[in-house]
C-alpha cells in the first residue's frame, strides 16, 4: 500500500522536479538544480572553479608571505603576523595574493547565491504562502535560505556532473580542471608547509 502511494506520487514528476523516486522513497534530482539549456551550467562549473582555485591561491599567498617576511628580515625568525607598526602598501606587498583569494571567495559566493535565486524563485510554489505577521520580511529570508540550500546543492558532485553533461564534448575537456586542480591544491599546499620550515629552520640557526 504504501509502495502504492509512493509510485502514485512521483510517477508525474520529471527532470524539473526536485525530488523523484530512487531507493528510497524520493531522492534530490541533480538536474533540478540547474536552470535549463546550457547556460546555467556553464555560469555554474565557472564558479566552481573560482571556489576551488581558492586553496592554491591562499597558500601560495601564505609562502609569499613567508618569503617576503625572510627576504626583508633575514636574520630574524619568521613572523607571519602583521605588526601594528607596517603601513598598508607594506602590508599589501606581503598579503596580497592571500587578501585577493580571501575577496574572490567572498564575492564568487555571492555571485554563486545570486546564480541560485532563479531556481529558488521557480521552486516558491510548491511553497506555503506565508501571511504571518512580518511576512514580507519572512518571504525575503525564506527565498534567501532556499536559494543558499540551492547553491550548497549546485555545489556536489553530481548536479556538476550534469552541467558537465550538458556541454557535451567541452564538457568532458573542462572536467578535467577538476583533477588539475586536486593536484595544484595539495602540491601549493606542501610546497608552502616545506617553504616555512626550511625559511624558519634557517632563522633560527
Amino acid at each position: 500500500m504504501a509502495d502504492r502511494r509512493v509510485t502514485e506520487a512521483t510517477e508525474n514528476l520529471d527532470g524539473t522536479e526536485l525530488v523523484g523516486p530512487g531507493r528510497y522513497p524520493l531522492r534530490i534530482q541533480p538536474a533540478a538544480a540547474l536552470m535549463p539549456g546550457t547556460a546555467d551550467a556553464k555560469r555554474l562549473l565557472v564558479a566552481w572553479y573560482i571556489r576551488k582555485s581558492f586553496y592554491w591561491m591562499a597558500f601560495v599567498g601564505i609562502m609569499v608571505a613567508a618569503l617576503v617576511e625572510y627576504f626583508r628580515h633575514p636574520n630574524s625568525e619568521i613572523d607571519l603576523a602583521v605588526p601594528s607598526y607596517v603601513d598598508e602598501p607594506s602590508i599589501m606587498a606581503t598579503w596580497g595574493l592571500f587578501l585577493l583569494a580571501i575577496v574572490v571567495k567572498f564575492v564568487n559566493g555571492w555571485v554563486a547565491l545570486g546564480l541560485a535565486v532563479p531556481l529558488a524563485l521557480a521552486h516558491e510554489p510548491n511553497l506555503s504562502p506565508r501571511t504571518n505577521v512580518g511576512s514580507g520580511i519572512g518571504r525575503f529570508f525564506d527565498r534567501k535560505h532556499v536559494a543558499t540550500a540551492f547553491r550548497s546543492l549546485r555545489w556536489t558532485h553530481h548536479v556538476r556532473q550534469v552541467a558537465l553533461e550538458r556541454l557535451g564534448p567541452t564538457g568532458h575537456k573542462v572536467g578535467k580542471l577538476d583533477t588539475i586542480l586536486d593536484v595544484v591544491n595539495l602540491a601549493s599546499g606542501v610546497l608552502a608547509f616545506v617553504v616555512i620550515i626550511v625559511l624558519s629552520s634557517i632563522t633560527a640557526t
